[in-house]
């Protein structure tokens, strides 16, 4: 009984098998001629322009989703080749340097700041950004207390 259930089972996931790789092929067929498409027009080929031209080529007017173009691998590394904003978006996230961190800033913190502004100038950092200068920081903090401790002792002597 088991094996009859184990080969009733293998069918069916060949026949889904088979059913998942026409899809994927009709994904990448479709989304290449999207991207061929927007390239001749001078449109930007981004994920919303695919999905929102694939529309006209495909035969059941689905269109494909900007999802399926990052899961399927032979769609994505098409994109990645013609695409100039994802282009600019690698070349912007290598440059970024992280800034130095300077005490004087932080002595200039005043306790009546907004700090709504101050949320604001915060949001706007990236997440790199924002975890490069917790550790600038705690560093900061850390050796201040530090120095405050030895300099205490040295009181009591």
């Amino acid at each position: 009984m088991n094996q009859l259930s184990n080969t009733i089972h293998s069918d069916k996931r060949q026949w889904l098998d088979k059913v998942h790789q026409q899809r994927k092929e009709r994904s990448v067929s479709i989304g290449i001629e999207t991207i061929e498409y927007l390239i001749k027009q001078g449109i930007p080929v981004t994920y919303h322009n695919i999905s929102q031209h694939s529309k006209q080529f495909d035969t059941q007017g689905k269109g494909i989703h900007s999802n399926t173009i990052k899961s399927n691998d032979e769609l994505y590394t098409y994109y990645k080749k013609h695409s100039k904003t994802y282009k600019v978006n690698r070349v912007h996230k290598k440059l970024k340097t992280p800034p130095k961190f300077d005490e004087s800033s932080l002595r200039k913190i005043s306790l009546k700041r907004n700090i709504d502004v101050v949320k604001k100038k915060y949001m706007k950092l990236s997440k790199e950004e924002l975890v490069n200068k917790l550790i600038a920081m705690e560093q900061y903090i850390a050796e201040n207390q530090s120095r405050w401790v030895a300099n205490h002792f040295e009181q009591f002597k």
